[in-house]
């Protein structure tokens, strides 16, 4: 064999001529779809002696194309979503008030639980237990909590009428205060119309909706019961690979529906105690629906609160004068300081925080969608969406640091 330098050359040429086609050959069969048609694209014209094709459509409004279409797929989707789960309000309704009323009752279950109560026991003394409790508390404030609402809409009358005597004072026109009274009863009447109306069509539809109701009782009952089994269920339909980040999520998305429904149901207690004690010290009528008011306002972020404390200022204002009121205001702005500063961070921390814009969109959507009942919903809804928003983009970038730490760690 010849061994001489020219030939050990030349073969050692072959060698490497060889070795890079196989490169390229292994490039081009693992290279992406879209890489090899670009590249397929880029090199049609080339080989038949042209020039290469150059498409007439702006990279910029070719994008724009692409994730419009893609925009409009997913808000028909969504759209599709929301009519299927209007459609099925009487099912999804009941379904959405357990899970959120579940978060209230697994705790005291499972402190049962582990004293060596069965399960099923403990699930229905909670939930009875709860549902009885509940009954007893409206049946023995129902008949003065009834009297004194029929008074609240001729004490805020009373208190509009106060109000715009007062602001007369300070050189409104009188005929300009007169017709700004009449529109502000109109404007009464027609609310109180629409409340009484939508009221009655709430009673027909709470005498056809028993079934739903019963639902409600009976998921309630199993979620208390067999959480950890329906949760385990549902995981393991999934891929081995998708269970422990569908865990995850999971743990999180309920970790922060519960702490927003049972921190929201704090503060509303402790706010309503607060106001009802220094509405009643200051001598303001009405204290029980007021201080209602003000618990149920606080499930209703911003709007709720504002409400409450529009309607205990006006009452205060009709039944002791301008003093009384400025009282009322300050007593209330201090109880919402108080929360804003000390209740929300000490007892909501588990929970997720919400921009004022996205709460206000929340309560638009769900009111829009389901009526009072979605405007509390939405709330929770979207605290949960924010929680697995956050998990997912948190496991993504653990995911994507994992991934960089182990491409530096390779030797070159």
């Amino acid at each position: 064999m010849d061994h001489s330098p020219g030939a050990d050359a030349g073969a050692a040429r072959v060698a490497v001529a060889r070795h890079d086609v196989r490169s390229h050959q292994r490039r081009h069969i693992y290279a992406p779809a879209s890489r090899q048609q670009g590249a397929q694209v880029a090199t049609s014209g080339a080989s038949d002696g042209h020039e290469p094709r150059v498409s007439p459509v702006p990279v910029t409004l070719d994008r724009t194309a692409q994730w419009s279409w893609r925009l409009l797929v997913i808000g028909l989707a969504v759209y599709a979503g929301l009519i299927l789960l209007a459609r099925l309000s009487v099912v999804m309704l009941p379904l959405f008030i357990a899970i959120v009323l579940a978060t209230l009752c697994v705790p005291p279950a499972q402190r049962l639980q582990r004293r060596g109560v069965p399960d099923g026991v403990a699930a229905a003394i909670v939930v009875i237990g709860g549902l009885t409790a509940l009954v007893a508390l409206l049946a023995a404030l129902a008949p003065g909590f009834v009297e004194e609402i029929g008074q609240l809409r001729p004490t805020v009358e009373d208190g509009i009428d106060s109000l715009l005597v007062q602001l007369e004072t300070f050189g409104y026109d009188q005929d300009r205060l007169t017709e700004l009274l009449e529109q502000a009863r109109s404007q009464l009447s027609g609310s109180s119309s629409a409340i009484l109306t939508g009221l009655a069509g709430g009673v027909a539809a709470a005498l056809s909706g028993l079934a739903g109701l019963a639902l409600l009782v009976v998921l309630l009952f199993f979620f208390v019961k067999d959480a950890e089994d329906i949760t385990t269920w549902m995981v393991s339909r999934l891929p081995e690979r998708h269970r422990d980040g569908a865990t995850a999520v999971g743990r999180r998305a309920w970790q922060a529906l519960s702490g927003y429904v049972r921190g929201t149901a704090a503060i509303a207690a402790i706010d309503a105690i607060a106001i009802g004690i220094g509405l009643a010290i200051i001598g303001v009528p009405l204290v029980l629906p007021l201080a209602v008011l003000v618990f149920l306002g606080a499930f209703l972020p911003v709007v709720g609160a504002l409400l409450a404390g529009l309607i205990a200022v006006l009452v205060a204002l009709a039944d002791g004068g301008l003093q009384t009121a400025a009282i009322v205001l300050v007593l209330i702005v201090a109880v919402q300081q108080v929360e804003g500063n000390v209740l929300q961070p000490m007892i909501m921390r588990r929970a997720v925080a919400l921009h004022p814009v996205v709460v206000l969109t929340a309560l638009a959507i769900g009111a829009t969608l389901a009526g009072i009942v979605g405007a509390f919903l939405s709330l929770p809804i979207a605290a949960v969406l924010a929680a697995v928003g956050n998990e997912l983009r948190l496991r993504s970038e653990g995911a994507a640091d994992d991934t960089s730490t182990v491409g530096d760690a390779q030797p070159t």
